[in-house]
């Protein structure tokens, strides 16, 4: 099964007891399974609202004491989910950004490099991963969108395929003499932000984006980082089959 399999399962069902197994021996997948599940529950006890033990006895005795003609507008205006307000919008607002989580991840409307720092950002645990995935294993990925890197300017500690901005992409994290970076490589045939601008940063990352003619390889590492340096040597290094 491979990440995308992978995490659309999990979104569906964050309780997929084969989902568990095959996250057992992989740390960065076991995280994922967590965190769905506990924004599952999360999201359960949110809508778990009691109903008032008294709630029918109420209802009838507001209809018996209005006229027939108004019971029913009456009762509209003065329904009792009014009453609980506060819990049902807690949930509608949990609702609310899952809906919003949801719309982002399949295309987000913003800027090429806005899109990479707030994936990295979303990411950001992955940056402290150490173990190495060989060159093979990327490669074995990266095939499957057509392409292959002949080598890397650090150690990979990180590959698996992401939705950028509507793409499906590899996302990989190699490590350099200044600290962690972040290499995005989204097919070109139908991205929506070559027009923008190559360059981006906030207070913390910087990034970098280079059109090619079959991917975009998109770049961000701390401020400061020659950034422009190893976008050059995963350039270079990157074959098209």
């Amino acid at each position: 099964m491979d990440d995308l399999e992978f995490r659309r399962r999990l979104f569906a069902d964050p309780n997929d007891e084969q989902l568990a197994l095959e996250a057992k021996n992989d740390p960065e997948k076991q995280r994922l399974v967590d965190e769905a599940q506990d924004f599952d529950t999360m999201l359960s006890g949110a809508f778990n609202v009691p109903v008032p033990s008294d709630l029918q006895a109420k209802l009838l005795a507001q209809v018996e004491e209005e006229p027939v003609a108004k019971a029913t507008a009456k009762v509209v205006n003065i329904a009792w989910y009014k009453r609980f307000s506060v819990p049902i919008a807690s949930a509608a607002s949990v609702v609310m950004a899952v809906l919003v989580y949801f719309s982002s991840a399949v295309h987000a409307p913003l800027h090429a490099g806005e899109h990479a720092l707030e994936h990295v950002y979303y990411e950001e645990s992955a940056l402290r991963l150490s173990k190495e995935v060989t060159l093979q294993v990327v490669n074995e990925k990266l095939a499957m969108l057509g392409g292959k890197l002949e080598s890397m300017p650090g150690k990979v500690t990180y590959a698996t395929f992401c939705n950028f901005k509507g793409q499906r992409s590899l996302h990989l994290i190699f490590q350099s003499a200044h600290g962690p970076m972040t290499v995005f490589i989204v097919p070109s045939d139908s991205n929506d932000y070559r027009e923008g601008e190559s360059h981006f940063k906030d207070g913390r990352f910087a990034g970098s984006i280079n059109k090619g003619k079959y991917a975009d390889t998109i770049l961000v590492a701390n401020v400061g980082t020659p950034i422009e340096k190893y976008q050059g040597e995963v350039n270079n290094s990157l074959r098209w089959l």
